[in-house]
């Protein structure tokens, strides 16, 4: 593990007890849990920086679903989406991202 993960894990709410698995679930109900976990961490912006910068390919980094390299906002659970979830982006946009992080 690199220092500055080391030092966003030390300080970001993810070092609880028992939540690593959590974000790096498959199962969208547990990357929606971490997305929350992540919404009141102090170290949210950060993380998402270093996870854009270093490129990770899977785990919710900054509130971030990142799978297969790609970043997400959700994902859906099989079947068929809920109409308030049919509007909503699933895809995140990169440079969307990287503008947040360079404005926080």
């Amino acid at each position: 593990m690199n220092t500055q993960l080391k030092d966003l894990h030390d300080h970001g709410r993810c070092s609880e007890e028992g939540l690593h698995e959590l974000f790096f679930s498959e199962r969208p109900s547990d990357l929606a849990e971490a997305q929350r976990i992540c919404a009141g961490c102090s170290v949210r912006v950060q993380c998402l920086e270093l996870a854009l910068r270093e490129g990770h390919e899977w785990g919710v980094w900054g509130g971030v679903i990142f799978w297969d390299g790609q970043p997400f906002h959700r994902r859906r659970g099989r079947g068929r989406p809920t109409r308030i979830d049919s509007t909503l982006p699933i895809e995140a946009d990169l440079k969307e991202l990287w503008e947040l992080v360079k404005t926080a």
